[in-house]
């Protein structure tokens, strides 16, 4: 008996996931085929994010897609990431109206666990970008970053 009524928590917590996340989906502007978004992630200003096919965002990312999020075809977002596409005035009396800069990863780029992107970033196609980096300019394509901020320790071969 036991058994059974953890095998319906089981299965109702796994269909309160799938709704979660189809939901999150059918929320962004643009959303390609086999596209994963775990139910733990959290995406603000979903009007304003494109993902493309076969993307996969695991949990606890946080995407602030206010000034314009695009993710690139098989790219793979790991746990615990932050993006960015919205920043504030250093001025005190305008520092309460955000300043939208967007944020462009090309395809099949992998950001590490706790990688955060900042905004106006654009990061290269088949880039990785290591666990804890932060981004805060451009990535070339064919590009591994690390650190903080992330700086690039080597290109990946095509």
């Amino acid at each position: 008996m036991r058994q059974l009524i953890f095998r319906g928590i089981d299965k109702f917590v796994k269909w309160h996931q799938d709704y979660r996340s189809a939901k999150l989906i059918k929320e962004l502007h643009s959303c390609g085929a086999r596209t994963w978004v775990s139910p733990d992630a959290r995406i603000w200003g979903t009007d304003r994010v494109t993902l493309e096919d076969d993307v996969a965002i695991h949990a606890f990312t946080h995407i602030f897609g206010g000034g314009g999020v695009h993710i690139g075809a098989r790219t793979q977002i790991s746990t615990g990431c932050s993006i960015a596409a919205i920043t504030h005035s250093e001025q005190i009396a305008t520092r309460h109206h955000g300043i939208e800069l967007p944020v462009t990863i090309e395809e099949d780029c992998w950001l590490g666990t706790g990688a955060i992107v900042l905004p106006g970033v654009r990061i290269g196609r088949g880039s990785i970008i290591g666990a804890g980096a932060v981004v805060t300019k451009d990535v070339p394509a064919l590009s591994i970053a690390v650190g903080v901020p992330a700086r690039i320790v080597r290109q990946i071969a095509p």
